[in-house]
């Protein structure tokens, strides 16, 4: 098997090439932004697109490299017979409480919107390959620190706590519920979907189960000896705050078989 990665680099692209390297016999290479020259996928069997422009700072940056680049790399994928998989990720759904992959979709942000046009476009072509799109929870593990400021909670709060010694955490901390998916758990599965699944879609990944953000917070508190302080959510937060996302699994167990997924507190407590 023949795998080419982009964005192996960042966090998710970390992950999956040492997780990829782990398959006796196959051979994977990477690509990120910034390299010269686009990336050539007609010596692969599969492409998987794990590069995104998480701010939403530029607006245009979002576009041309969510959206426009993701196109670019269908069409090459479909045009020369390569299989892709890409990440999406749960924030295309907005603040509801249906977590289908056929629910309506309420994105809130450019990064959100530019992931649900690349979705909707991509199901809207006529398919020579398989494509298979996963929408992501809040991934979590190895390697968060890459992402910066758009790093999730458990880094920003492990990190605070040994800079500051303390944890600063949202007065509505106990009603915001999130999926913590562990990135391990995320990689195994796009690689069983490459080895088993003969189809194309879009499907949720997550844990299928929601903590609330102040427990995460407890746990990281108690764990680093720091105390934890309750702040006001900031004026810009308070119009796209999420009260919780969880994933619904149904389509993914459909596809695929039930599994075993790490739990967010079996991870902290390593």
């Amino acid at each position: 098997m023949r795998i080419l990665v982009i964005g192996h680099e960042g966090f998710e692209g970390r992950n999956m090439m040492a997780a990829l390297h782990a398959e006796e016999g196959w051979h994977v290479a990477g690509w990120s932004h910034g390299a010269d020259t686009l990336p050539d996928v007609t010596a692969y069997d599969w492409v998987i697109n794990l590069d995104a422009e998480l701010s939403d700072k530029d607006v245009d940056k979002s576009i041309e490299r969510n959206l426009e680049f993701g196109q670019w790399l269908f069409n090459e994928c479909n045009l020369h017979g390569v299989n892709l998989q890409y990440a999406s990720t749960c924030k295309v759904y907005g603040n509801t409480k249906d977590f289908s992959e056929h629910a309506a979709c309420h994105p809130q942000t450019p990064y959100a919107w530019s992931k649900y046009l690349l979705d909707r476009w991509t199901f809207q072509q006529p398919l020579n390959i398989y494509v298979q799109g996963f929408r992501y929870f809040t991934a979590y593990g190895k390697w968060q620190h890459l992402q910066g400021t758009n790093a999730n909670s458990i880094h920003k709060w492990r990190t605070q706590a040994r800079k500051e010694g303390r944890i600063t955490v949202w007065e509505t901390a106990e009603n915001i519920k999130r999926d913590y998916v562990w990135i391990g758990d995320v990689c195994r599965l796009q690689i069983d979907f490459i080895k088993t699944v003969k189809g194309s879609g879009i499907w949720n990944v997550g844990s299928g189960l929601a903590h609330t953000v102040l427990d995460i917070a407890e746990e990281i508190a108690e764990q680093e000896g720091v105390p934890l302080e309750l702040i006001p959510v900031p004026d810009e937060s308070k119009r796209r705050l999420r009260t919780k996302t969880c994933a619904d699994l149904r389509h993914l167990k459909e596809t695929i078989g039930k599994r075993k997924w790490l739990n967010v507190f079996e991870y902290l407590n390593q």
